[in-house]
């Protein structure tokens, strides 16, 4: 099975479902999300909406998410987002 899009929001890969993001066709300089983690101060922590994560800059430049469950840390914005963004795809797919 190649790409194909089925209904709205949800692509099928190669029988793998995987929930679209609307900031995937708007662009994510349109996300608040994406926004937010660019303009974090140093020290500063924004809890992630229906999660029990939060996102961290720390005082070296890194980008931490820190839950119950696990501590990551990232070294720029864009890859903090990506995974961000890859956690909260798996949520929704749950739901």
């Amino acid at each position: 099975m190649k790409d194909e899009y089925k209904g709205w929001g949800v692509r099928h890969i190669n029988n793998v479902i995987e929930q679209t993001h609307v900031y995937e066709y708007l662009g994510k300089e349109n996300d608040p999300l994406y926004n937010n983690i660019m303009y974090l101060k140093v020290n500063q922590s924004l809890p992630i909406p229906e999660t029990n994560m939060q996102i961290t800059k720390t005082r070296y430049g890194m980008y931490e998410i820190v839950s119950d469950v696990f501590h990551e840390c990232y070294s720029s914005p864009q890859s903090l987002y990506e995974r961000i963004s890859a956690l909260l795809n798996a949520i929704s797919l749950r739901r």
